[in-house]
């Protein structure tokens, strides 16, 4: 039986259009009582500049953006929607199945269920790649598809940062298929967990950012490996907008050029969470970075002990 083949389509991204200076940003999470342990000259040495934040929008209004356009055309192409994989760091508490109950009534998908996967942090969309293929590797219509989506609005200054990152808000979309044409094609897909409890303990903490490069080196090698592809081969690399500071020892530990990360929506958007990965895809594509045919590698970190690598074609 031939291995089930996952494309990501018809990708959407919503980014606010409000994006105060981080230097605003760092102020006022400190004024809040959070602390944040780089100055803001430190913080934009690493590539960051703005930080998107949703003033008015709410969360089901940010996911309507980014899916409206999906759900139409899924509905005049008859496309069966099996599940909503939805991936929300900032609010995990939220009930997703009633933010997207008039979204889905509205495109007649009344039935599907929205499935929140919670413990992932910001390797979910790399779960999510995981869950589809199980999920259309036993599915006999070719019109099957699983939407993943993933939204965040920090609703405190505690949501806003943690000692070392700042989180923006955004909402992104995409269609994962089982067939067709044209797309990301994803080739091989890996997740490790490292089995770890990471709590407030100040040394457990300082473990986890002196070792999590060997986590990710580890698991992108093994998607390499499987794929019998080597670096050289590989056009970019899209990962969780951690920042050019954390990307270049990444690049040191899997022997890679940092030349290879792309960096184009660092600036402007920072980390978003579990959007980055489709943001960058996005960008890249509309200003020419990423060519039809090109391999690339998606990579993410999630705090907690998660790692997610998947390898892509862009057809």
């Amino acid at each position: 039986m031939t291995a089930p083949q996952l494309t990501l389509t018809d990708i959407h991204v919503y980014i606010p259009s409000f994006r105060p200076s981080i230097d605003q940003v760092i102020q006022e999470i400190n004024e809040d009582g959070v602390s944040f342990r780089l100055s803001e000259a430190e913080y934009r040495d690493s590539g960051f500049a703005h930080v998107p934040v949703a003033r008015d929008e709410s969360l089901e209004h940010m996911i309507a953006r980014v899916c409206a356009p999906i759900l139409s055309r899924a509905r005049q192409e008859g496309i069966r929607l099996g599940a909503i994989l939805f991936a929300c760091v900032t609010s995990a508490g939220v009930e997703a199945q009633s933010l997207f109950s008039g979204l889905l009534r509205e495109y007649a998908f009344d039935e599907t269920t929205v499935i929140q996967p919670e413990e992932y942090g910001c390797a979910t969309i790399h779960l999510s790649l995981n869950l589809a293929k199980a999920y259309l590797s036993v599915e006999t219509d070719d019109n099957a598809a699983v939407l993943f989506v993933a939204a965040d609005k920090a609703i405190s200054s505690h949501h806003r940062s943690d000692t070392y990152m700042l989180y923006g808000d955004a909402a992104s979309a995409a269609l994962f298929r089982g067939s067709g044409t044209g797309g990301q094609r994803t080739l091989s897909t890996r997740l490790k967990v490292d089995g770890l409890v990471y709590d407030d303990c100040p040394e457990r903490i300082k473990m986890y950012f002196s070792t999590f490069y060997l986590a990710v080196r580890q698991v992108v090698k093994q998607v390499l490996r499987e794929a019998g592809m080597s670096m050289n081969e590989i056009s970019l690399i899209f990962c969780s907008n951690l920042g050019l500071n954390t990307w270049s020892t990444l690049a040191r530990a899997i022997g890679c050029s940092l030349d290879k990360f792309y960096a184009g929506a660092l600036g402007h958007a920072g980390h978003l969470h579990n959007t980055d990965i489709l943001l960058n895809v996005n960008d890249a594509i509309r200003n020419g970075s990423l060519s039809r045919g090109d391999f690339y590698l998606t990579v993410t970190v999630g705090f907690g002990g998660y790692y997610g690598c998947a390898l892509h074609k862009y057809e």
